[in-house]
């Protein structure tokens, strides 16, 4: 009788154990340390247990270093992920941001267009960009103090050595409430 119960005190320890649905196994991991830390289980499923809990922080810190990595690799991509205008609309607002996630570029070019076509102005960034989250951000602040009442094009241009350059375009809304 002895032999069955610790043949199934065991594959009970293997189910709960296993690798399946990462929230099921975050309990069935808090569930393992419950079991190791008392005193009641023998020392022998006390070790096989410790070793298991072993294991799966191991496998834990694997995936970890891994969608570290990964993450780094998609921040450093060039290509646009997010760009706009904030806020949008810019409601008595002269100087709105324009977000630019791009992944890491040698330089960003930023054209900002009245409603009739018109170039209203244009800037290169060369800066570094901030690391937000996580992502590579280049920001540019519309300098004009005669922003224009209605809507604007604005067009992002990022370059990077080795690599064609991307481009996007947007829209922004200006409403004026100074005179």
């Amino acid at each position: 009788m002895e032999k069955i119960a610790s043949i199934v005190f065991i594959f009970v320890l293997l189910f709960i154990g296993s690798v399946g649905d990462f929230h099921a196994a975050d309990k069935k991991t808090d569930k393992l340390y419950e079991i190791y830390k008392s005193t009641a289980a023998p020392a022998a499923y006390r070790s096989h247990i410790g070793a298991i809990l072993k294991g799966r922080e191991k496998f834990e810190a694997r995936r970890a270093t891994i969608k570290s990595a990964r993450t780094e690799a998609a921040a450093r991509a060039f290509k646009f992920r997010l760009v706009y205008a904030q806020p949008n609309p810019a409601i008595g607002m002269k100087h709105p941001v324009i977000h630019i996630e791009a992944g890491l570029a040698d330089k960003v070019e930023v054209k900002i267009f009245d409603g009739s076509g018109a170039l209203l102005e244009e800037a290169t960034i060369t800066d570094a960009p901030k690391n937000i989250n996580g992502a590579y951000v280049y920001e540019y602040r519309f300098a004009s103090e005669n922003t224009p009442n209605g809507t604007c094009a604005y067009k992002v241009r990022a370059y990077r050595a080795g690599k064609e350059p991307i481009e996007t375009s947007g829209n922004m809304v200006f409403i004026r409430t100074w005179q």
